[in-house]
């Protein structure tokens, strides 16, 4: 059984490939990304996932069984960049699928995103919500979703897409909220920066730790449902600061935190978001295990 994981280098391409590798019977892991890195992988291939022919030669060569496509680029003032990554790359190994691999089983992950401005009375978020992008980055990740549909319903390839929301846990980006927080307070706990410098606090977001996430998707490989779309969520959200809160109190320290204008996005930032997991619940009985707490302490080990 191949296991062909792409964007395998990134945050949750690596706790990806670490789960599988730690199945009591294992799949051979094949990754591939743009860049190199340490992930647990048999084989690795480094490509440029929305040129046509190295997709080929990737497909062609490793033969998955399953495709978990995990590759995406975000924070860039690059908007063209944001669809080239996001879009071509998943036409690109929808394309090399149907020819070579027709049978395998694909999840393309989304993300919350897509969902964009979403109304009180519309939270708990669940898959049926009409999505109102307010990124670059949601809209490239809605063609994306629409695109995987399109290939299940008119070529038949078993393809579904999973929308997490915020995924948290060690090793995460800095370029998101919780990655920053845990940066800025680790250079004030080792004296090299005086203060926390963060965006608008306000917002609320739901949280789900990564490790929670992976083993999601692959109860989703082992249970597939085609045309299908699924939230990866925890069904709840908190403040940002409250996040803050609880980082700080783990560490067991206080620190001065400063509003910087440079951090907040205006209009591109939801006051509120908060998903439901039922549906993916009901379909293959998984649920999130693992705590807001237990998530922040596995940032600080």
């Amino acid at each position: 059984m191949r296991v062909l994981i792409t964007g395998v280098c990134g945050f949750a391409g690596q706790y990806m490939s670490d789960y599988l590798k730690q199945l009591q019977n294992p799949p051979e892991v094949i990754g591939a990304d743009v860049v190199d890195g340490a992930a647990s992988c048999d084989s690795f291939y480094r490509l440029d996932l929305s040129s046509k022919d190295d997709v080929v030669r990737l497909i062609e060569q490793s033969m998955p069984d399953y495709i978990i496509h995990l590759a995406g680029i975000f924070g860039t003032e690059d908007h063209l960049d944001v669809y080239k990554v996001n879009v071509l790359s998943i036409v690109a190994l929808l394309e090399a699928a149907c020819r070579y691999v027709p049978d395998v089983v694909m999840v393309a992950v989304g993300s919350a995103a897509e969902y964009g401005h979403i109304e009180p009375d519309q939270i708990p978020v669940d898959e049926r919500t009409f999505c109102r992008p307010v990124t670059t980055y949601g809209m490239s990740k809605l063609l994306a979703t629409q695109i995987a549909l399109y290939y299940y319903r008119v070529f038949n390839l078993y393809v579904m897409v999973v929308r997490p929301f915020q995924l948290i846990g060690k090793g995460i980006t800095t370029r998101l909220a919780p990655g920053a927080f845990a940066l800025q307070i680790g250079q004030v706990l080792s004296g090299k920066a005086e203060m926390i410098r963060v965006g608008n606090l306000e917002t609320s977001r739901d949280f789900l730790d990564v490790r929670d996430a992976v083993e999601a998707v692959w109860a989703l490989c082992q249970k597939p449902a085609g045309g299908q779309i699924f939230n990866l969520c925890s069904g709840r959200s908190i403040k940002m600061s409250v996040l803050l809160e609880m980082m700080l109190r783990h560490c067991g320290v206080e620190i001065k935190v400063e509003v910087d204008p440079a951090r907040l996005r205006g209009g591109a930032d939801i006051p509120d978001i908060c998903g439901s997991f039922q549906k993916l619940k009901e379909h293959c009985g998984w649920s999130p295990k693992r705590s807001l707490q237990e998530s922040i302490s596995e940032m600080f080990t």
